[in-house]
């Protein structure tokens, strides 16, 4: 079984890809390269060099092509380009036809080529000449030392296409819309729409153009997970590479999309989460980014306790990762658990809000929520991690980033582990959240209010879903029962439960698998 998804809600629940085209409007691209540069006409690798300007006879075939472009209906309502002063020149000459602004971006740029960059082709054969032989292939420059991997490159391309011409994206920018790119960018943008193999030679002339028809559909997303969720799309290609396309409402606005890249770059290194290849900001405010496709298995929701403890050890060990992570500041602007509670307090009056109010009436639990000491992820559950074919777990995403008190990380790992879910196989006395909520200690009442107001959140957000959150809502509720049992006084004589957890910990490193 191969599954992967994404969400930010806390919720549950798994479905095979389906169709991701429905109620949509097809885009036609008219993509070129640029016109002739300064550097095109001294032989010189350009690669992500976005200074050199066209020369005067670059200029004039823009010109000369934009003065020929049919004047009708049927023109652009877009004219994209690179943030190159040779594209972004070049598609001057189409604004003026049109009387258009030329939207720039960066995902249209040239792919980096490294050590080679700002060579004539003679100087990087003599200097690099197996480098040069990758270059001149037309290929990956996966080999050429600080050169952007074919993957990135072709993460670029489906980021564009997904943000220009996926969802929403004709009435963002028009069902035409023209582009002005690079050869590199062009080939793969080419051979991906078409779904061959993006090495595929295609014309890449300076006046070579490119009709792409309902590109996105061309591409067969299939969409993933629940459509209640943010938008999210498997995208496979000819490359036999995968990616995983996510729509995130608000992320495109005010330097968040920055912010965000910023922060996913240093977070997902640090505890192995598939790293994030591209990302753009649409006119609606939402961002589109785009991820490697993980295969692997959807963990079930009905475990038993061994495998309980094995994914709590994991969600320990990605949150002892993250808090290593070398992050500035770690709340980043990040909505926090303290800004979850106050969000939902002003929101509808339902059973979920009664309770996160009776919560926050006591003072010391507000000012618990609002701590912002330690960094998780609010959706640590088991819908965003999976099983990799070779049996390893790997959590998919980290889209959720949420910051807390200090037990709000082993909180969220408790619940994705076991305290949302219904008992699997084996004695529930043995499971993590039953062996570690219960008992009277302040860490373990402290971690029942920060365990209570996570499952609060969750029960709300589909108590708020217009229809099909009911299911849900009841597993919230099974979860916030058991809770409420947890609660009754321990009168056993026993050792703090989370040194017994730190024990088995150790334990576990020292035996090289989980305690049993």
């Amino acid at each position: 079984m191969h599954a992967h998804q994404s969400g930010n809600d806390g919720g549950t629940g798994r479905t095979a890809p389906e169709s991701g085209t429905r109620d949509h409007s097809a885009v036609r691209l008219l993509v070129r390269r640029h016109a002739e540069s300064e550097w095109n006409a001294q032989a010189r690798i350009q690669g992500g060099n976005t200074a050199p300007p066209l020369t005067g006879a670059g200029a004039a075939e823009a010109a000369r092509w934009a003065a020929g472009l049919p004047d009708d209906a049927a023109g652009p309502r877009t004219i994209w380009s690179s943030d190159a002063v040779r594209a972004h020149a070049t598609a001057g000459a189409v604004a003026r036809r049109f009387g258009l602004p030329v939207v720039s971006t960066a995902l249209l740029g040239e792919v980096g080529a490294g050590v080679l960059e700002g060579l004539t082709h003679t100087e990087a054969a003599d200097r690099f000449p197996a480098h040069h032989r990758v270059w001149t292939a037309r290929g990956d420059l996966d080999a050429i030392p600080g050169a952007e991997p074919g993957d990135r490159l072709q993460a670029r391309v489906i980021a564009f296409l997904a943000a220009a011409t996926g969802p929403g994206g004709a009435d963002l920018y028009g069902t035409s819309q023209l582009v002005v790119t690079h050869a590199a960018f062009l080939r793969c943008l080419v051979n991906t729409a078409h779904r061959w193999p993006r090495s595929t030679p295609v014309a890449v002339a300076h006046d070579a153009v490119h009709h792409l028809d309902d590109p996105w559909r061309a591409l067969s997303p299939g969409r993933l997970g629940r459509t209640w969720r943010p938008a999210v799309h498997r995208v496979d290609t000819a490359d036999n590479t995968g990616y995983v396309v996510k729509v995130m409402p608000g992320f495109g606005t005010g330097g968040g999309l920055r912010r965000y890249r910023d922060l996913q770059r240093t977070v997902c290194a640090a505890t192995g989460t598939p790293p994030l290849l591209a990302a753009a900001a649409r006119a609606d405010g939402s961002a589109v980014t785009v991820r490697r496709f993980v295969p692997g298995a959807a963990l079930g929701h009905r475990l038993g306790p061994d495998a309980e403890w094995e994914l709590l050890r994991f969600y320990d060990d990605f949150n002892a990762r993250l808090a290593a992570a070398p992050v500035a500041d770690p709340v980043m602007g990040l909505r926090s658990l303290g800004d979850r509670v106050d969000l939902a307090l002003r929101g509808p009056d339902d059973e979920a809000v009664r309770q996160l109010r009776a919560l926050a009436a006591d003072s010391r639990l507000d000012a618990l929520f609002h701590e912002r000491t330690h960094l998780t992820d609010f959706d640590l559950h088991r819908d965003n991690t999976l099983r990799t074919d070779g049996g390893r777990l790997v959590r998919i995403d980290l889209d959720s980033l949420c910051p807390g008190p200090r037990l709000w990380a082993r909180a969220c790992a408790l619940v994705g582990a076991s305290a949302l879910y219904p008992a699997g196989p084996g004695d529930p006395a043995g499971r993590p959240h039953v062996r570690l909520l219960g008992g009277g200690s302040d860490r373990a009442r402290e971690l029942r209010h920060l365990v209570r107001a996570r499952l609060l959140l969750g029960l709300r957000f589909f108590l708020a879903l217009p229809g099909g959150g009911e299911g849900y809502a009841a597993l919230y509720r099974a979860a916030l029962a058991e809770l409420t049992a947890l609660d009754q006084p321990d009168q056993s004589d026993q050792p703090d439960r989370f040194d017994r957890l730190d024990r088995f910990h150790q334990l576990d490193q020292q035996k090289g698998g989980h305690a049993r």
